[in-house]
Protein backbone atom coordinates (compact mmCIF):
# COMPACT_ATOMS: atom_id res chain seq x y z
CA UNK A 1 0.00 0.00 0.00
CA UNK A 2 1.28 3.74 -0.57
CA UNK A 3 2.76 5.33 2.05
CA UNK A 4 0.02 7.88 2.52
CA UNK A 5 1.01 8.64 5.37
CA UNK A 6 4.56 10.07 4.91
CA UNK A 7 2.95 11.80 1.93
CA UNK A 8 -0.08 13.44 4.09
CA UNK A 9 3.12 14.54 6.45
CA UNK A 10 4.93 16.41 3.84
CA UNK A 11 1.91 17.80 1.96
CA UNK A 12 -0.09 18.64 4.72
CA UNK A 13 2.04 19.79 8.13
CA UNK A 14 -0.75 21.58 9.76
CA UNK A 15 -2.23 17.75 9.90
CA UNK A 16 0.52 16.19 11.53
CA UNK A 17 -1.06 15.57 14.99
CA UNK A 18 -3.53 13.37 13.26
CA UNK A 19 -1.51 11.81 10.98
CA UNK A 20 1.16 10.58 13.74
CA UNK A 21 -1.58 8.58 15.48
CA UNK A 22 -0.66 5.51 13.87
CA UNK A 23 -3.53 3.79 15.67
CA UNK A 24 -5.95 5.84 13.52
CA UNK A 25 -7.17 4.90 10.35
CA UNK A 26 -7.19 6.82 7.01
CA UNK A 27 -10.63 7.50 7.43
CA UNK A 28 -10.28 9.82 10.48
CA UNK A 29 -7.79 11.51 9.11
CA UNK A 30 -9.18 12.05 5.66
CA UNK A 31 -12.07 13.44 7.65
CA UNK A 32 -9.81 15.91 9.23
CA UNK A 33 -8.67 16.58 5.61
CA UNK A 34 -12.61 17.68 4.73
CA UNK A 35 -12.39 20.08 7.54
CA UNK A 36 -9.12 21.80 6.69
CA UNK A 37 -10.53 21.82 3.13
CA UNK A 38 -13.46 23.53 4.61
CA UNK A 39 -11.41 26.05 6.74
CA UNK A 40 -9.49 27.33 2.86
CA UNK A 41 -12.39 27.46 1.19
CA UNK A 42 -13.99 29.86 3.63
CA UNK A 43 -10.68 31.90 3.51
CA UNK A 44 -10.00 31.64 0.15
CA UNK A 45 -6.55 30.17 0.79
CA UNK A 46 -5.70 28.70 -2.80
CA UNK A 47 -2.74 27.34 -1.67
CA UNK A 48 -3.81 24.97 0.84
CA UNK A 49 -6.94 23.98 -0.88
CA UNK A 50 -4.15 23.11 -3.98
CA UNK A 51 -2.79 20.62 -1.43
CA UNK A 52 -5.78 19.23 0.14
CA UNK A 53 -7.54 18.65 -3.58
CA UNK A 54 -4.20 17.29 -4.83
CA UNK A 55 -3.38 14.94 -2.15
CA UNK A 56 -6.78 13.68 -1.91
CA UNK A 57 -6.51 13.05 -6.05
CA UNK A 58 -3.32 11.38 -5.51
CA UNK A 59 -5.45 8.83 -2.97
CA UNK A 60 -8.15 8.59 -5.36
CA UNK A 61 -5.55 7.30 -8.31
CA UNK A 62 -3.53 4.60 -5.90
CA UNK A 63 -4.11 1.16 -7.27
CA UNK A 64 -4.84 -0.27 -3.80
CA UNK A 65 -8.59 -0.18 -3.61
CA UNK A 66 -8.49 0.51 0.22
CA UNK A 67 -6.95 3.60 0.36
CA UNK A 68 -8.83 5.04 -3.29
CA UNK A 69 -12.30 3.76 -1.55
CA UNK A 70 -11.53 5.62 1.68
CA UNK A 71 -11.02 8.76 0.08
CA UNK A 72 -13.78 8.75 -1.77
CA UNK A 73 -16.50 8.01 1.63
CA UNK A 74 -14.43 9.87 4.08
CA UNK A 75 -13.60 13.06 2.05
CA UNK A 76 -15.01 13.02 -1.64
CA UNK A 77 -18.54 11.80 -0.27
CA UNK A 78 -18.84 14.78 1.84
CA UNK A 79 -17.33 18.26 -0.15
CA UNK A 80 -20.74 19.07 -0.94
CA UNK A 81 -21.84 19.22 2.76
CA UNK A 82 -21.53 22.96 3.26
CA UNK A 83 -23.98 23.96 0.38
CA UNK A 84 -22.83 27.48 0.37
CA UNK A 85 -19.39 26.11 -1.18
CA UNK A 86 -20.77 23.97 -3.77
CA UNK A 87 -19.52 26.28 -7.08
CA UNK A 88 -16.11 26.23 -5.52
CA UNK A 89 -16.13 22.91 -4.57
CA UNK A 90 -17.67 22.09 -7.76
CA UNK A 91 -14.51 23.61 -9.95
CA UNK A 92 -12.39 21.61 -8.14
CA UNK A 93 -13.54 17.59 -8.92
CA UNK A 94 -11.47 16.19 -11.58
CA UNK A 95 -14.50 14.00 -13.98
CA UNK A 96 -13.26 10.78 -12.62
CA UNK A 97 -13.88 11.43 -9.47
CA UNK A 98 -17.23 12.79 -10.06
CA UNK A 99 -17.99 10.06 -11.56
CA UNK A 100 -17.16 7.21 -9.21
CA UNK A 101 -18.52 9.51 -6.34
CA UNK A 102 -21.81 10.28 -7.72
CA UNK A 103 -23.56 7.18 -6.75
CA UNK A 104 -22.59 8.39 -3.09
CA UNK A 105 -23.93 11.66 -3.82
CA UNK A 106 -27.48 10.14 -4.55
CA UNK A 107 -27.72 8.48 -1.38
CA UNK A 108 -27.04 11.10 0.34
CA UNK A 109 -28.67 14.57 -0.91
CA UNK A 110 -31.93 15.37 -1.69
CA UNK A 111 -33.29 15.09 -5.84
CA UNK A 112 -32.74 18.87 -6.03
CA UNK A 113 -29.82 19.68 -4.50
CA UNK A 114 -28.28 16.88 -6.69
CA UNK A 115 -29.95 18.41 -9.83
CA UNK A 116 -28.04 21.29 -8.80
CA UNK A 117 -25.16 19.79 -8.54
CA UNK A 118 -25.19 17.92 -12.25
CA UNK A 119 -26.00 21.43 -13.27
CA UNK A 120 -22.64 22.79 -12.12
CA UNK A 121 -20.87 20.24 -13.60
CA UNK A 122 -22.41 20.71 -16.61
CA UNK A 123 -21.63 24.11 -16.94
CA UNK A 124 -17.96 23.53 -16.05
CA UNK A 125 -17.51 20.94 -18.18
CA UNK A 126 -14.06 19.04 -17.30
CA UNK A 127 -12.33 19.80 -15.91
CA UNK A 128 -12.94 22.49 -13.65
CA UNK A 129 -10.47 25.19 -13.27
CA UNK A 130 -8.98 24.70 -10.48
CA UNK A 131 -9.15 20.39 -10.67
CA UNK A 132 -5.96 19.04 -9.92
Amino acid sequence: MADWRSRAAALLPELNDVVEHESWSCHVYFGELWHLALEAHRAADEETLRRVYGFAHWCFEQPEQFLSNAIMVSFYEHVFDDWDLRDDVAHRLPPEVVAKVRPLWEWRMTTDRLAEVDRLFDETGPPGRNAV
